[in-house]
């Protein structure tokens, strides 16, 4: 059986991590595995950039080309305007079908995935399809799935709710994906859109879903629910539900006090951390609130350490509070698994105060890794941890507090809360969940 995975990059996000534990569990599992990405990084043999830019004009290769080479000069004030211009030089009608408010689905080489690999795939499962941070903010033409899926079996595995909405990939609340979306209340949602076409653009899904044939893999119960109130319903198959998995070879408890001296981080403080890509300007990942947590608790507690990893580009050090021994550590993103399972191995508590999460992948690291997990309830994160049993679940900051603080006075409590995470990190072994996608993808070959 030959795989295919399609998703934006080749690079340690979240979202990206998935994908590359899978195809080494294909790979061990006898299956020819592929991937196919927007942005290539890596030098891996395995790994295909999907033709996006060779397949447009002459005239408009020529233009971008023109564009990338002085788009480092374009970086003062308004200099997104000059850029906006030279795109639309070269492809007038798609800038303005982005300017209008459309969704941009310009990607032609999304029509020629068949003919990247050296093998023809019986299976192509798609992960995040929209990859709007990307240089060409996009990757995947989403018209093309109806002729995708006729020629492979198709897969959807679903890492947000872009698939189904108007524009978001997380809609914070809102339920007008349900109804066709519509009057969007936050049109910068990412990925964002110029004017208010979420009702178009809603129906343009809908009618290539019912055009299309495929099965769809959700990360959490949660999107489970969602999925099968919304329009995938349309050309859905089969909606299952695979947790997503870590590497527990990777992520586990390592020695504290050697991974601080290290990472060159206190040896005797209670160190906080939290994780993700741009964490400062990154709707999703609340930073913000992990700032509060850290302003209430440094002043009532001495030598706590607060660490934002991926807050900032070069290491930065803030004394916080009025206690003595209170710091905030801004540091660059990291994404060497190593180094992240050894931030994880040198922490007490990892915060995850996120808006938005189908399944956090990190909040099951740092369990693996013996530090207590404290999750917001949004999304997935209940179905990974049982509050005050196995880590902390909270609904607003004042809630966080309030366990937190209870944990730090009660010594057996944490002990506790730390073993039972890392037990229940096991349940989550990338393995096992591997073999739940062959089992699926067998079952549908059979069929």
């Amino acid at each position: 059986m030959v795989i295919y995975q399609v998703l934006p990059e080749d690079r340690n996000g979240g979202a990206e991590r998935i994908p590359e534990y899978l195809h080494r569990e294909f790979i061990k599992n006898g299956f020819e595995s592929f991937m196919l990405v927007g942005e290539k990084h890596s030098n891996e043999s395995y790994i295909f950039q999907i033709p996006n830019f060779e397949s447009r004009t002459t005239w408009a290769r020529k233009i971008l080309t023109l564009e990338r080479k002085i788009s480092n000069h374009l970086t003062f004030r308004g200099g997104w305007r000059i850029r906006e211009l030279i795109r639309f030089i070269a492809e007038p009608k798609r800038m303005l079908r982005v300017w209008l408010g459309y969704e941009d689905f310009e990607f032609p080489g999304t029509w020629k995935i068949f003919d990247i690999a050296p093998k023809k795939p019986d299976i192509i499962l798609c992960h995040v399809l929209h990859g709007f941070w990307l240089y060409d903010r996009g990757f995947f033409d989403l018209r093309a799935l109806p002729f995708i899926s006729q020629r492979a079996k198709l897969f959807l595995t679903l890492h947000d709710m872009w698939l189904f909405t108007g524009h978001c990939s997380h809609s914070i609340g809102c339920e007008r994906w349900k109804i066709g979306c519509g009057k969007c209340p936050d049109l910068l949602l990412p990925p964002r859109i110029r004017r208010d076409l979420s009702h178009k653009i809603w129906k343009i899904k809908r009618d290539i879903y019912r055009k299309s044939r495929y099965y769809v893999i959700c990360p959490s119960h949660w999107m489970k629910d969602l999925a099968e109130k919304s329009i995938l319903k349309e050309g859905a198959i089969e909606i299952r539900v695979i947790h997503n998995g870590i590497d527990l070879e990777i992520f586990s408890p390592q020695d504290r006090e050697k991974k601080r001296t290290e990472l060159e981080l206190p040896k005797n403080s209670k160190i906080f951390l939290t994780a993700g890509k741009s964490l400062k300007t990154n709707r999703w990942k609340g930073f913000s609130d992990f700032i509060a947590l850290a302003k209430i608790l440094s002043d009532e507690f001495e030598n706590l350490v607060f660490v934002g990893l991926g807050a900032s580009h070069t290491k930065e050090v803030e004394k916080i509070g009025k206690k003595e021994g209170n710091f905030i550590f801004y540091l660059p993103f990291e994404q060497n698994h190593i180094r992240v399972r050894d931030y994880y191995s040198a922490s007490d508590f990892y915060v995850q105060p996120s808006s938005a999460e189908s399944f956090s992948l990190t909040v099951l690291e740092s369990q693996a890794c013996g530090s207590i997990a404290c999750g917001k309830k949004v999304g997935g994160i209940p179905e990974i941890i049982k509050d005050m049993e196995n880590g902390i679940l909270f609904s607003d900051i004042k809630e966080l507090y309030e366990k937190i603080k209870k944990v730090l006075k009660d010594e057996k409590l944490y002990n506790s809360i730390r073993e039972k995470g890392i037990e229940n990190s096991k349940k989550f072994n990338i393995k096992e969940k591997a073999k739940e996608y062959v089992e699926f993808f067998l079952s549908v070959s059979e069929k």
